[in-house]
Parts: structure tokens; C-alpha cells; sequence
């Protein structure tokens, strides 16, 4: 099963996206790191390393890195990253 929500990610164009969505995330850091900061690092710490393993789950299936071991599949799953990264971006823009 995970081999098969796997593959569904293994398309190009979604590779594409995922590198752009974590490019315009780390730019997003960069610019308003003070937004990042106070929305994200405030209260809850914890949201900074989600948000920061959505970014390095995107960047991994973006690069095009083929994981075989099921285990590491789970580990960065890219729909896992889209969950994390999609909101993220959203709440940046909105904030700033």
C-alpha cells in the first residue's frame, strides 16, 4: 500500500511542484523570517520542524531521489509534505 501512494507521486510534473513549493517556502523563510517567527516559532516550537521536514520531504522528491527501502517511503512521503507545505505557504501570504 505505501508502494502504491508512493508511485502516485512519482510523476514529473508533480516532482516539478514539489521543488517549486519548497523553493517558494524557503524564500518565503528568507523574506519574512519575522512572520515565520512570530507565527510559526511562537507559542508552538514544534511547528518550525514540521514545517522544515514538509521542506526537506519536497526537496527530496523534487531533486528525483528514488527511495526503494518501504520504510523511507514512509519516512518522505511527498503527499505528507504537500499537507504541510500547501497550508504553510497559504498562512505566510496571508499573514504578510
Amino acid at each position: 500500500m505505501i508502494n502504491s501512494l508512493y508511485q502516485l507521486t512519482r510523476k514529473g510534473w508533480l516532482q516539478a511542484l514539489s521543488f517549486i513549493l519548497s523553493i517558494a517556502m524557503f524564500a518565503m523563510i528568507l523574506l519574512y523570517s519575522n512572520t515565520f517567527a512570530l507565527y510559526f516559532g511562537g507559542k508552538i516550537p514544534y511547528l518550525v520542524a514540521g514545517v522544515f521536514y514538509g521542506m526537506l520531504i519536497l526537496f527530496v522528491h523534487g531533486f528525483g531521489f528514488e527511495i526503494k527501502s518501504t520504510r523511507w517511503q514512509v519516512v518522505f512521503m511527498p503527499l505528507l509534505g504537500y499537507i504541510i507545505i500547501l497550508p504553510s505557504l497559504i498562512a505566510l501570504v496571508v499573514l504578510h
